[in-house]
C-alpha cells in the first residue's frame, strides 16, 4: 500500500494511506494509528518513539508497587511476546493481540507502546479506539485493551467482572468510572470506546452514548512530561486507535462513531 508522509503543523507528521480514513478531519487529532499492515501511526507527532516489546512495567500507578512475593508475576513460564497480527479490522486492517495463559490477570502487560508526549496538552484531551473481543464475551472476563500513562497516573480502559471501565490509576490511590447500564461485548462485535477529561470533568463514551461522568473527587492526568500510549496484551483486534488534545464534547464524540458505525458485512 502506498503512502504519502506530510508535516501539517510543526512537529507533526501525517501519513496518508491510501484507503480513506474518516477521522483525519477532526479537529485536534494529534495521533491516529489506523493499523493498515504497519505499526507507524497514520498521524503522529515528529519523533515518536514505536516499541514492540513483551512488557514494561508502567512508571506511574499502583503497578509499580508490586512486593517480592507477586514478582513471579513478571516472569511467567511462558515469557514469549505476544502474537501481533493484522487482521481485517474496523476499516482496513485491525491489530490482533494474542494472550498469554500464563500470565497474572490483574496487572497489565503492554505489547506495543508508542513514547509521544507531544501528542496531549497539559491538562485535557480525548482518547478513543475501536475493539472487537475474539474467543470471549459478555463482562466477566478480567481484560486490558488501551492505556496511557501521564505524569502522574495512567488511565486503563477494561473488562472487569461485572463492567466495563476506565480506571485513572495513580500511585497511592485510583478512580474508576463505569459503562453504566451497557450489557457487554460481543464476540465478532466492534464497539467504539472513548474517554474524555478536562478539569474538573471526566466522560466514558460507549457507541457514542455517555455511559459514565464523573466531577468530584477527580484523579486528573497532568501530561507536562510524560505521554505514553500503549495496547495491551489480551485476546481482542483493535483499531483507530485515536488521541485528541482537547476534550471533545459529546456532539463529536458522536459523529465521530457514526462516522464509522459498524455495518452488517460481519468481519467489520
Amino acid at each position: 500500500m502506498s503512502s504519502r508522509i506530510h508535516r501539517v503543523l510543526p512537529g507533526l507528521v501525517v501519513c496518508l494511506l491510501a484507503s480513506s480514513v474518516l477521522a483525519l478531519d477532526r479537529p485536534g487529532l494529534t495521533f491516529f494509528a489506523s493499523y493498515e499492515n504497519v505499526f507507524i501511526p497514520t498521524i503522529a507527532p515528529a519523533g515518536t518513539e514505536i516499541r514492540l516489546k513483551d512488557f514494561i512495567l508502567p512508571d506511574m500507578g499502583m503497578f509499580k508497587t508490586l512486593s517480592d512475593d507477586n514478582r513471579r508475576y513478571l516472569e511467567p513460564d511462558d515469557s514469549t511476546p505476544r502474537k501481533l497480527t493484522f487482521v481485517p479490522g474496523r476499516r482496513g486492517r485491525g491489530l490482533q493481540v494474542t494472550a498469554n495463559p500464563t500470565r497474572f490477570r490483574v496487572y497489565s502487560y503492554p505489547c506495543v507502546q508508542y513514547v509521544a508526549r507531544e501528542a496531549f496538552a497539559v491538562s485535557e484531551g480525548t482518547i478513543a479506539f475501536w475493539m472487537k473481543p475474539v474467543g470471549w464475551s459478555g463482562m466477566d472476563g478480567h481484560l486490558y485493551f488501551v492505556a496511557v500513562t501521564a505524569d502522574n497516573c495512567t488511565i486503563r480502559f477494561y473488562n472487569y467482572p461485572g463492567g466495563t471501565y476506565v480506571w485513572l490509576d495513580a500511585k497511592d490511590h485510583y478512580r474508576i468510572i463505569k459503562a453504566a447500564g451497557w450489557q457487554g461485548w460481543k464476540d465478532g462485535q466492534w464497539v467504539f470506546l472513548a474517554f474524555t477529561y478536562k478539569p474538573g470533568q471526566q466522560c466514558f463514551y460507549v457507541d457514542g452514548k455517555l455511559l459514565g461522568k464523573s466531577t468530584d473527587a477527580l484523579i486528573e492526568p497532568v501530561f507536562d512530561k510524560t505521554g505514553m500510549i500503549e495496547i495491551s496484551e489480551g485476546d481482542q483486534v483493535v483499531d483507530e486507535l485515536m488521541i485528541f488534545n482537547q476534550s471533545l464534547p459529546a456532539t463529536d464524540i458522536k459523529a465521530l462513531y457514526q462516522s464509522n458505525v459498524p455495518d452488517t458485512e460481519g468481519h467489520k
